[in-house]
């Protein structure tokens, strides 16, 4: 058997995830594999060549040198790198013993978060920011594009709020997945979510009047865009929203709101409206829906998790308070004498 390149890994353990019957998620493969030619190049200035030349300790060396980036990013790219590895492994072109790099990896990791709730702020006046419709002005001109971009921020926070969707998920919407045959916005909507699976959006009535106005305002200029969300320009227009921007989008109406709200003498809301990203929304979404009793089997199904276990890692913590003011408030006192 001819030795494999570390170099080339990649590229055999994505053929390999694409040849399988449900393979992960492109972006999931891609991510991995960015996080291996991040490895190579480490092993490379190493002086390893081969992937036989890989050592225990070596992934975890790799992991201590990514100085700047986040700890989530660190963490995904030592998930990834540890998944080719055991790709590697399997075919039998890895020395080392696959325990031992695993626990080296482990050890040189950033310590996640044990699963909980996450703290969300109330998003409930965060979502009618964009909600005043500006004058139309002249086509293509500056004052109408403020106005089309106006409208788009608001139908991209109503459907962010009403579906509690991941943001690739909101922008891989096109008009035809939302609009019904006789014009009207559909109250469920589907996509494609993590693992290729397809599931339900639900668009309550706030979410298809706002996607309704904007899409009737952008008629005239976009025509036959395709996706719900577009770039009116100077530059892209017509194209699809891109992530980055659809970011800034939400983190810019976050930061408006977050100034008004301290000027009220609310520090604590505007310091966590301050940490507010499209993300944000799903977890708002799921918090709130446990408030009001709704199961954690069905809070799964809504956010698109292969399983409830994921859920509940997310929002253990809300059972546990759920659970104390229950007792709090049925629990027995002792007598007193």
């Amino acid at each position: 058997m001819s030795e494999m390149t570390i170099a080339g890994a990649a590229d055999a353990w994505a053929a390999a995830q694409y040849s399988r019957r449900k393979p992960p998620a492109p972006s999931t493969i891609a991510t991995y594999c960015n996080a291996w030619r991040s490895f190579a190049a480490w092993a490379h200035c190493k002086g390893k060549r081969v992937v036989a030349d890989i050592a225990a300790s070596d992934l975890g060396a790799w992991i201590d040198s990514l100085n700047g980036m986040a700890d989530g990013t660190v963490l995904t790219y030592g998930h990834g790198a540890l998944a080719i590895c055991k790709f590697l492994a399997d075919r039998g072109h890895l020395r080392c013993d696959l325990a031992l790099l695993r626990l080296h990896l482990r050890d040189a990791l950033p310590r996640a978060y044990a699963g909980r709730a996450p703290d969300v702020p109330d998003l409930r006046r965060l979502v009618t920011f964009y909600d005043d419709e500006l004058p139309a002005g002249e086509p293509g001109s500056r004052a109408e594009r403020n106005r089309l971009n106006m409208l788009r921020n608001a139908a991209l926070l109503h459907t962010l709020f009403s579906t509690g969707a991941r943001i690739s998920e909101v922008l891989s919407l096109n008009v035809g997945d939302v609009r019904a045959d006789n014009g009207r916005i559909v109250p469920r909507a589907f996509v494609i979510g993590k693992g290729q699976r397809r599931r339900a959006v639900f668009l309550r009535a706030h979410a298809q009047q706002a996607i309704l106005r904007y899409l009737h305002a952008r008629h005239a200029a976009f025509p036959r865009a395709d996706a719900l969300f577009i770039s009116h320009g100077p530059r892209g227009a017509g194209g699809r929203l891109g992530r980055i921007a659809a970011w800034e989008i939400v983190t810019g109406a976050a930061h408006r709101v977050a100034d008004q709200i301290e000027c009220e003498g609310r520090i604590r809301e505007a310091r966590a409206l301050r940490t507010v990203t499209p993300h944000t929304f799903r977890h708002f979404v799921a918090t709130w829906l446990l408030n009001e009793g709704a199961q954690l089997s069905e809070v799964s199904a809504i956010l698109g998790h292969a399983n409830t276990r994921i859920t509940e890692q997310y929002y253990a913590r809300h059972t546990d308070e759920q659970l104390q003011e229950l007792h709090d408030q049925f629990a027995p006192d002792p007598e007193s004498e």
